[in-house]
């Protein structure tokens, strides 16, 4: 019994050490998404001629493991770079803001892709990116999950209160069952190195970002 258990213990440490780990980074030409430093601090005025004051912390970056196990035994490691942003506005707290950009496991089907997730007052949009090329996999109402479709499109460029932003993420909720809420963004523009520069709340209520 003793023998069976020292060659038992043998075989893990053997399948143990021929664990390799994979380490993947997100693409350079997806880092252009998140805010630069000098473009952290801004000001949105809405139709009604209110000011909010937003501020986006500087960018963290993390190491996301994964693993792949047989028998609780780890087959497979990785370690996926992590590259996130938060920030608020001072109007209220129901518009907080974060981005996540993520390097995907690099296969057959997502080769050069990277996950990107923006959280925006109730709402998650969440993609595949690869640069100016988008892959929706749908929007998700914060507080309930309910998933809706929305389209994804870049623009080369789009003028806001006549400031030319260069490189333009819009996205538009295409599900008319959008949950009712003064919070919930339809419609998001968001520009490379600045971040976020027009947001239109319940089809509503629309903010315009301030040229600095």
């Amino acid at each position: 019994m003793k023998t069976k258990h020292l060659i038992l213990m043998a075989l893990v440490v053997a399948m143990t050490s021929c664990v390799k780990t994979k380490n993947y980074y997100v693409n350079d030409n997806n880092r252009v998404w998140l805010a630069d430093s000098t473009n952290c601090n801004f000001t949105m005025q809405d139709n009604n001629g209110i000011s909010y004051s937003f501020r986006i912390e500087p960018e963290r970056q993390n190491m996301l493991e994964n693993s792949t196990s047989i028998l609780c035994i780890t087959t497979e490691k990785s370690m996926h770079e992590e590259l996130y942003q938060s920030g608020f506005a001072s109007y209220t707290a129901s518009l907080r803001f974060s981005l996540e950009i993520e390097a995907y496991k690099h296969d057959d089907e997502h080769e050069g892709t990277d996950l990107f997730m923006m959280y925006l007052g109730e709402a998650t949009y969440r993609m595949r990116i690869d640069g100016d090329h988008f892959y929706p996999q749908g929007c998700y109402e914060t507080n309930n999950g309910a998933e809706m479709e929305y389209s994804a499109e870049y623009l080369d460029s789009y003028i806001v209160r006549e400031k030319s932003y260069q490189g333009v993420m819009h996205l538009k909720v295409v599900d008319v069952a959008y949950p009712q809420s003064r919070f919930f963004p339809t419609e998001v523009y968001y520009a490379k190195h600045y971040g976020l520069i027009q947001v239109t709340l319940d089809d509503e209520l629309t903010l315009y970002r301030l040229p600095d």
